[in-house]
């Protein structure tokens, strides 16, 4: 009885060595399918569909890379990446959404990130929040705006068809 106590011991101690060793080959291998992420790697510029979902006006030639655009109800929402100093980006994007028909309504700049408030009408139109990227010198923009398009078929009342 005590033989078969000390082998019953010995075949979980094997299944547990023989489980702690897929678990940590297979995550080994899994790790080495997965691409290493280099945050310097140059930024992929969003496809010419999603750019195209920014308002009009609006460009970020001269701020950055856009890497993402998406609509989200009534919300148009860009991110990007630049390399300028936070100083320039910030009255960049300023303009750049200005341009786009929104109204600016302050910025506030603590030297690692700042943020730039919009408004359009009487409506808080949205924001631009700037802050430092995993690489050195890069600065990520994530740039939230109302969709002034669907905000005013939103708001405007249908015609009485006579």
């Amino acid at each position: 009885m005590l033989e078969r106590r000390g082998r019953n011991r010995l075949a979980l101690l094997a299944i547990a060595v023989a489980v702690l060793l897929v678990v940590v080959l297979g995550s080994n291998v899994l790790d080495a399918d997965d691409p290493v992420v280099d945050p310097c790697q140059a930024p992929s510029a969003a496809p010419r569909t999603e750019t195209a979902l920014m308002p009009a006006g609006l460009s970020f030639d001269q701020i950055g890379t856009v890497t993402r655009v998406r609509n989200a109800e009534r919300h148009v929402m860009v991110q990007a990446v630049t390399t300028k100093p936070l100083d320039e980006v910030t009255v960049l994007i300023q303009d750049a959404v200005t341009a786009a028909g929104y109204r600016p309504a302050g910025m506030d700049n603590e030297g690692f990130e700042a943020e730039v408030f919009f408004t359009t009408g009487l409506y808080a139109a949205g924001q631009a929040r700037v802050r430092r990227a995993a690489c050195e010198g890069r600065w990520d923009i994530d740039l939230v705006l109302i969709d002034r398009d669907a905000e005013l078929s939103r708001t405007t009342s249908p015609t009485a068809i006579p």
